[in-house]
């Protein structure tokens, strides 16, 4: 290579977020290892379902994104998430083309994690945060906070924790001894843990990869059968609760819990109300709407600007819902429960048709669950939220609203109780 192109390629490498610091000498042998690449416009950059495992950063122009639902999205080289590489995730769930002229790099993920060795603040992320299902919605800036490099560093390498309540998961441990050969009843006791229940689905679908009708916790502890579905509960209790120094996340962690509960529960109620809708089904999609909030709590200690609480919720609040969209699909979870995720912040979802869903029924009891509450400030008047419209309950009586609240506040009583048993 010449010194040309090396010098070339070190300035590139300085725009991204986890290379900015590295020393000169490191930038350099880095550099060193790179080709600087071009593409004319229509152009394939990396073609969709690819497992080629090297990391690509655009330097100069615009690629388009098309998604397997046909969705596109424009990157241009001035967008925020090009401080980091595009479609990161191997198969590739993208087709990345060049729309204009474009110089880009590839680099191969053991020269960024010999980098990460040498100096533990470095880490690649790589933001898909551009490819949300709505074409134009903005990206905003706490997607490229370090946090977010670090969350998306260990999904590409297969080190992703879902952590839960220590409080919570301890009192579930501690009931399973009493539970003998009742699903029904280990599934409810799991209903109260969304990362138990979560990581029992998970491994039931693995299980049984040709069951895509996996709609309950009971329906998921059958296929696993009592003593797999304990033995699972026991290991992720002892090994995967979080653990933090942190007042603000464990709080904020038993929040999160709190809220999931009420959510599930008042999706129960809507359910009910509606025979199109599967109550037990609606509830799971509640209590799993805001999976990706722990994981991010997991990774809150590293970063002391967290430390304040309007920090960490405006993060977690605005990295939630791409993040659980990424996962939930990850681990092939129905298309449900990651359309609910990946819509929870969307409260101008209107659906591709006319007919009410499951993500109507959670976005809903969200907006109950959450009204008069500190997250308040960002949930609109009914009046803006279709959901409401689609499911009939634009102008819902008194009696009604009042039954869905009770719902919400009996089923935390109730749980409250069952842990304090």
């Amino acid at each position: 290579m010449s010194l040309a192109n090396n010098t070339t390629i070190q300035a590139a490498l300085r725009r991204f977020k986890p290379l900015s610091d590295l020393d000169e000498t490191r930038l350099a042998e880095l550099a060193g290892e790179i080709r600087l690449r071009h593409a004319s416009p229509g152009d394939c950059v990396l073609e969709m379902n690819s497992e080629d495992s090297r990391l690509l950063l655009l330097l100069e122009g615009e690629l388009e994104l098309t998604a397997r639902d046909g969705a596109r999205r424009v990157v241009r080289h001035t967008d925020p998430a090009a401080t980091g590489p595009v479609s990161r995730l191997r198969p590739s769930a993208y087709r990345v083309t060049a729309r204009t002229a474009v110089e880009y790099l590839q680099i191969e993920p053991q020269l960024i994690d010999a980098c990460s060795e040498q100096d533990s603040s470095s880490s690649m992320f790589v933001d898909e945060s551009y490819m949300v299902s709505e074409p134009n919605e903005l990206i905003d800036d706490s997607a490229t906070h370090p946090l977010m490099f670090d969350v998306f560093h260990d999904l590409n390498h297969g080190r992703i924790v879902v952590p839960s309540d220590p409080d919570v998961a301890i009192r579930v441990g501690r009931s399973l001894g009493s539970l003998g050969t009742d699903a029904a009843r280990l599934s409810g006791i799991l209903s109260i843990c969304p990362v138990l229940m979560l990581k029992v689905l998970r491994a039931a679908k693995a299980a049984h990869p040709e069951r895509v009708d996996i709609h309950s916790g009971k329906q998921a502890v059958e296929l696993l059968g009592m003593d797999q579905t304990e033995t699972l509960v026991i290991n992720c209790v002892l090994r995967e609760s979080l653990r933090t120094r942190s007042e603000a996340v464990r709080a904020y962690m038993h929040g999160w819990w709190r809220r999931a509960m009420r959510v599930a529960a008042i999706s129960e109620v809507l359910a009910r109300r509606d025979q199109r809708f599967d109550p037990e089904y609606a509830a799971l999609i509640g209590l799993l709407h805001n999976i990706a909030e722990p994981v991010l709590l997991g990774y809150a200690d590293r970063h002391p600007d967290l430390a304040d609480d309007s920090a960490l919720d405006n993060l977690v609040h605005q990295n939630r819902a791409e993040l659980g969209r990424i996962l939930l699909s990850l681990w092939g979870l129905p298309k449900e429960i990651v359309d609910a995720a990946a819509r929870c912040n969307q409260w101008g979802y209107a659906g591709a048709s006319s007919a009410a869903d499951y993500t109507d029924i959670v976005l809903v009891a969200q907006w109950h669950a959450t009204i008069g509450g500190s997250r308040g400030r960002w949930v609109p008047a009914i009046d803006d939220i279709p959901a409401f419209r689609r499911l009939g309950l634009q102008s819902a009586t008194p009696e009604l609203g009042l039954k869905i609240v009770e719902a919400g506040d009996q089923a935390i009583k109730k749980i409250d109780r069952l842990l304090s048993s």
